[in-house]
């Protein structure tokens, strides 16, 4: 019996997902979309649950879409779909999935090991944390094909990166290596290819013990800010401020760090 193309697992509150059809590169097909899509849900609802870690086994993180192969559900599958060029059509909703990646108030870290492509590389734009090895590699196809990536990625990177770097990508159709990454704004960090396992699941763990309120209230406020002029975003500052201070989690955390350091009772 095969192995699934997407292996879960769970360990000390991180949701760990792993792409792995290496022989395919880990193009991305419906059914895996669907086993995501049931983790992010997962995710969402389950309060033992405190992020989500997306890997890959192989010598790619991820190819992109599946066009034809896989469960014979890629978008490109057959004449009609190449020629609307609707990545929707598969089964999950590429768009609608990374769409609810970025609503769920934990964080999602992805963790690219090599070279991240199309689709693999939309999905990734959507997580909250994107951490790199120095072999990997980052690049958008579609130029090349006469098309313009669809499921959010001029969009999303136009937002991380800035145009400057998404017309570098999109339309002169450069590929990216890891430490321009790191100079884009792409990827956060870069860690050694012999350590970078540990140190990914490190940053996990600590991520993971941060205080779940904070956690899901700062991710909203980060999001709702980027798109906020600065006097609406220092406003909405003082609320996530005020919601936070009067809070429980708060009142918990202080009175711990208190005992701890001997500090006087409140």
């Amino acid at each position: 019996m095969s192995e699934p193309h997407v292996l879960r697992s769970e360990r000390d509150g991180i949701l760990e997902l792993v792409l792995n059809r290496p022989q395919k590169l880990n193009a991305l097909t419906s059914q895996m979309m669907r086993t995501i899509r049931h983790a992010v849900d997962d995710l969402r609802d389950r309060a033992d649950l405190k992020v989500m870690l997306i890997r890959a086994k192989g010598r790619y993180f991820c190819a992109g879409a599946d066009l034809v192969e896989g469960d014979g559900e890629g978008y490109g599958h057959s004449a009609t779909r190449a020629r609307t060029g609707v990545r929707t059509t598969m089964k999950g909703g590429m768009q609608m999935l990374y769409e609810e990646m970025e609503r769920v108030e934990k964080p999602i870290v992805v963790a690219h090991h090599a070279t991240c492509v199309g689709g693999g590389l939309e999905m990734s734009l959507s997580c909250d944390f994107r951490l790199a090895a120095r072999s990997a590699a980052y690049h958008f196809p579609e130029m090349g094909h006469g098309m313009l990536p669809l499921s959010g990625g001029i969009s999303r990177l136009a937002r991380i990166c800035g145009p400057h770097w998404t017309k570098w990508m999109t339309v002169a159709n450069e590929k990216v290596s890891a430490e321009r990454a790191l100079i884009m704004g792409l990827v956060h960090d870069i860690y050694p290819d012999e350590t970078f396992e540990e140190d990914v699941w490190a940053f996990c763990t600590r991520l993971a013990e941060k205080p779940p309120e904070a956690v899901a209230v700062g991710k909203l406020a980060v999001e709702l800010a980027a798109d906020l002029a600065s006097d609406q975003a220092r406003q909405l500052e003082r609320l996530t401020f005020s919601t936070l201070i009067f809070g429980k989690e708060h009142h918990e955390l202080m009175a711990h760090m208190q005992a701890r350091l001997g500090g006087v009772k409140t």
